[in-house]
């Protein structure tokens, strides 16, 4: 993890000087890059010490119920702004490649381009009854994965069937559709077996699977964060 943090990080902030540079030439579809990255960004450095710290010493440190309760507000407001912000992203690219006339006003890129993105970053709720827990893993979890599953899988389909066709600019479209394509590989490899695992412990509250989860499984979408700004 220190070896990912330390090329990751740096990886970053060249994304955010880039950006900075060229914030005049930015295109829309660049957008969906940049916010990714500063959510990462941010729970690298964050999130991430506090669980470094908890995996070298067994304990939270400072062990006192405010932060606890702010750590689980952090981590569970990132998990799903990051995961939701993938998901509308994901058909964005879809507005964007066969339907960009939508965003040819600055009022219309904002309504179908940048409002949602917002709506995605508004912090998730605290859950402590099973019902919440259930509703929070299929809205948060199951919804979004599929969108970003779905989705993907649809723009392929449709970029490809415009280039056996030779209809419109074919070259352009897949090129915009390349980068999506690698980050939902990226979100399926890590996701899909939290998620399948979480499913089978919900119902049949197997140790196999809690141990899974609890060594394993549960740090795979922290190497998706690391891993993205480096095939950013």
């Amino acid at each position: 993890m220190v070896i990912l943090l330390s090329i990751s990080i740096p990886c970053s902030i060249c994304i955010f000087i880039y950006f900075y540079r060229q914030r005049k030439k930015t295109s829309n579809h660049q957008h969906l890059t940049l916010v990714l990255v500063i959510l990462c960004f941010m729970d690298m450095i964050i999130n991430f010490p506090f669980g470094m710290i908890y995996n070298r010493y067994r304990r939270v440190i400072p062990a006192t119920s405010s932060f606890c309760l702010w750590w689980n507000w952090w981590v569970y407001s990132f998990i799903t702004a990051f995961i939701w912000v993938t998901a509308w992203g994901s058909i964005d690219r879809h507005l964007l490649v066969f339907h960009n006339t939508l965003m040819s006003t600055q009022r219309r890129r904002f309504v179908f381009h940048t409002l949602p993105m917002v709506f995605c970053l508004l912090p998730c709720f605290a859950h402590s009854q099973p019902t919440i827990t259930l509703y929070d893993f299929v809205m948060n979890t199951i919804i979004p994965l599929a969108i970003i599953t779905i989705a993907n899988v649809a723009l392929i389909v449709r970029v490809l069937w415009q280039k056996r066709n030779q209809r419109g600019d074919w070259q352009r479209k897949w090129k915009l559709t390349t980068y999506l394509i690698s980050i939902a590989i990226l979100f399926m490899i890590t996701w899909y077996p939290k998620a399948i695992n979480n499913i089978i412990y919900m119902y049949t509250s197997s140790p196999i699977s809690l141990s899974l989860q609890s060594k394993y499984l549960l740090f795979l979408p922290a190497i998706l964060e690391m891993l993205l700004p480096i095939v950013s």
